[in-house]
């Protein structure tokens, strides 16, 4: 008999794993772009970036198995389906194996024609960047295999097992990629740290994934019956995997082209902490897939109501809270970390926090529909928006430069997702009138907080990492303040958490 699992408990795991992760991430980030500058030349760090852009490309070979892996689990399970969840464990890790081998093959295929990508001479450094991407290839393949077998563990409602896998092996990585760096192996030194991350989160993933196999019995049966529905529901999120991973790489290999290659280098660095902060504000939403799914697959839909509008108005606050600080804040941030000539300036950075905005608000509830189960709805509009992005893109840099590279993404997400996802969400938990108007109110409090904070630091100038932190804590103080005064909602979720720390203490 396959045992149950507390779906708070999953969930609480896998936000405590995923945030620790990421806070892992935001340090090894800061301190290894400089590691990066000082010990690769940054035309060469600018050539990698982009080159990155086409290893990533390289993924959209997987039709997005994880998400359905993941979600077609976690439903099986909460059904107590267990024929069908060991017939889809089966199709879904045959799946991902060949799909890491064809990565290999077509990457190491590819990688002679890397200069001509990246517009740039046969030369020891192109080289040098051919073997670097061609090592990458492969670490990248079997990242993604890991990913899948992650995917397995977390539909089975497994969190910090997995998790603690994923923290190790990325923290043993960062040492690895130091110790190389100073040891002159250069840009062979991110490459190694691929290689070596790839076979470790592989191992990791599938040891623990065997081991809650055998111990709940559930087993793998060798069975296609459920291969030819899985087949049928990953060709949807195929379509919009694969034209979002050409989308979400493109920016930088079109600003390689029309661009100095510093400009890559530029616009990767100003929007690093952009980018770390939308992995941060999304995760509650990833965190909730498996359980949201079990959920679903129990029949507590109402149960399942409650809760996302619980978690969907936290994220909104946070949004508000990080994209403010970041109006406000983020050019001094670039300053102090890596010197003020490499942020790409006042305009763009709005530009990149507006964008951010609106993607994370469509990415979460994309997450959530995914997890209810409309996989083909949200393939779709995904492919959409995609197709939209990848003409601005070009068109936007060639003939306005680096603000029509930025504004690109915006514009297909206004297009589509940000009417999309909340009619699917809307459709799939029969939200009444009632609901919209409380969704509405909720809206504008965060919106207001957020727009008077970051014109109000804006106009502060801080030079030093002491006066930035300060800055950044009377920030995040004023926006709580502001919120615990003006929501009821704010407050009440604050005086639960107060609520549950004091029994945590009692106890």
């Amino acid at each position: 008999m396959i045992r149950t699992i507390s779906r708070k408990k999953t969930t609480k795991w896998n936000l405590i794993i995923r945030y620790s992760s990421i806070i892992l991430a935001i340090v090894s980030g800061i301190v290894m772009v400089p590691l990066y500058l000082k010990f690769i030349p940054i035309d060469i760090y600018g050539a990698w970036l982009a080159s990155g852009n086409i290893l990533v490309w390289l993924s959209f070979i997987d039709p997005g198995l994880t998400v359905v892996l993941q979600q077609q689990i976690g439903f099986a399970y909460g059904k107590r389906d267990y024929q069908s969840l060991r017939e889809i464990i089966f199709g879904g890790l045959l799946i991902s194996t060949l799909i890491s081998v064809t990565i290999i093959i077509i990457g190491l295929l590819l990688a002679p024609y890397l200069p001509l990508f990246l517009n740039i001479e046969l030369t020891n450094v192109s080289n040098n960047i051919i073997q670097a991407f061609s090592l990458a290839v492969i670490g990248t393949s079997l990242t993604l295999l890991s990913f899948s077998i992650a995917a397995v563990n977390q539909g089975l409602q497994s969190s910090m097992g997995f998790g603690l896998i994923s923290i190790s092996v990325t923290l043993l990585s960062t040492i690895l990629t130091a110790v190389l760096l100073f040891n002159g192996f250069g840009l062979l030194a991110i490459a190694y740290a691929s290689v070596f991350s790839g076979v470790l989160y592989t191992l990791g993933q599938a040891i623990y994934l065997l081991r809650r196999l055998v111990i709940e019995k559930i087993g793998v049966e060798v069975s296609f019956n459920n291969f030819k529905y899985l087949t049928k529901t990953l060709s949807y999120s195929f379509l919009g995997r694969s034209a979002s991973t050409l989308a979400n790489n493109l920016d930088l290999l079109v600003v390689s082209q029309f661009l100095r290659p510093e400009t890559v280098s530029v616009l990767a660095i100003s929007r690093k902490f952009p980018d770390i902060s939308k992995e941060f504000i999304n995760q509650p939403s990833v965190a909730f897939q498996p359980a949201i799914s079990h959920l679903m697959g129990s029949g507590e839909i109402e149960k399942a109501r409650n809760t996302l509008t619980r978690l969907i108005r936290i994220l909104y606050w946070m949004l508000c809270l990080v994209v403010g600080g970041l109006i406000a804040l983020n050019d001094n941030f670039v300053t102090i970390w890596v010197g003020p000539h490499i942020f790409v300036g006042t305009s763009i950075n709005l530009i990149l926090c507006i964008t951010l905005f609106f993607t994370v608000a469509t990415a979460c509830l994309r997450n959530i529909c995914t997890a209810l189960g409309d996989i083909k709805g949200n393939s779709i509009a995904t492919l959409a928006q995609s197709l939209l992005f990848i003409p601005l893109v070009i068109f936007g840099t060639k003939y306005f430069g680096l603000i029509g590279a930025v504004l690109a993404p915006l514009i297909s997400t206004l297009a589509v997702s940000v009417w999309y996802y909340p009619k699917s969400f809307s459709k799939l938990l029969n939200l009444s009138f009632k609901d919209y108007k409380s969704y509405l109110f909720e809206t504008i409090l965060p919106l207001v907080a957020m727009l008077v904070l970051a014109f109000g630091f804006s106009l502060f100038q801080i030079n030093d990492w002491l006066r930035f932190f300060f800055f950044l804590f009377l920030y995040c103080t004023l926006f709580v303040c502001f919120l615990y005064l003006a929501s009821k909602n704010f407050r009440k979720e604050i005086n639960e958490i107060i609520n549950l720390m004091r029994i945590n203490f009692r106890n």
